[in-house]
């Protein structure tokens, strides 16, 4: 089951919510509630929740400005908002923001649980980040970065990961996520402080290890199976990253024998 926090300054809504099968039909149980956002953020400094649904007008902090203060502070729980008629200006705001969805009160039954398997369908793909392909998560330990850090760092990890059969270029994740160019690289060198040419340059490089270890291919093969424009390139780019040949590297993983 996953766990759900529900903000709702109603308290007859709260209850009302209490009592619906919706939410362990789809997988989901209400771990706790919160009056308002000041509340709902004091309990996530205490506890991990797989998804907020929360009213969006409520005293103190609404629900705007707590999803703003999540993506500030970096937090990727999914944000689901219940909104009134005459509140659409403000869930609009939210979608902005990044939140997956939102529903119109009274919630309807069938239009939740489309909710809430959407919404169990990203959370797998969230936990799937600790199922990183090994290239990637070895750059990423060497670089001192946990893929689950913050939402941007976890796109690009998962991406990589996802599509790790095929040369990427930076204009492809920006596209896939919906940044422009610019702020992507822009982003990118601030979470990972190199840029995505250096960061999947060293993916690659890992990649070609593998293949060195497993002692069924030649440089040259490896050259071409990673996209590089030639082998000397290839062997350039290596020793830069390794700070030797993949001779030598070659040599050193089987004992000195080349």
């Amino acid at each position: 089951m996953y766990n759900i926090l529900i903000v709702e300054d109603d308290a007859a809504l709260r209850f009302i919510y209490s009592k619906m099968k919706t939410w362990s039909d789809c997988g989901f149980t209400i771990a706790a509630e919160a009056s308002n956002g000041k509340v709902a953020l004091e309990m996530l400094e205490k506890k991990k929740f797989d998804l907020i649904f929360t009213d969006i007008r409520m005293p103190f902090i609404d629900g705007i400005e707590m999803l703003r203060k999540l993506n500030e502070s970096g937090n990727t729980i999914p944000v689901v908002f219940a909104s009134s008629y005459d509140e659409f200006e403000y869930a609009r705001q939210g979608l902005i923001l990044g939140a997956f969805d939102y529903l119109l009160k009274p919630v309807d039954k069938r239009k939740l649980e489309d909710v809430l398997l959407r919404v169990k369908k990203k959370i797998d793909e969230m936990n799937s980040i600790s199922n990183l392909n090994p290239c990637i998560e070895e750059v990423l330990n060497n670089l001192k970065i946990s893929p689950d850090e913050n939402k941007f760092v976890s796109q690009v990890a998962l991406y990589c990961s996802q599509n790790c059969g095929e040369l990427i270029t930076a204009d492809d994740i920006a596209n896939a996520h919906g940044y422009s160019k610019d702020y992507f690289g822009k982003l990118f060198k601030k979470h990972f402080g190199i840029t995505f040419h250096e960061f999947y340059s060293q993916v690659k490089i890992e990649y070609a290890k593998e293949f060195i270890r497993t002692g069924n291919y030649k440089a040259y093969e490896i050259s071409d199976i990673l996209g590089y424009a030639s082998v000397d390139y290839f062997t350039k780019v290596f020793k830069d990253i390794t700070g030797m040949t993949p001779s030598k590297y070659k040599a050193e993983v089987n004992g000195g024998k080349k």
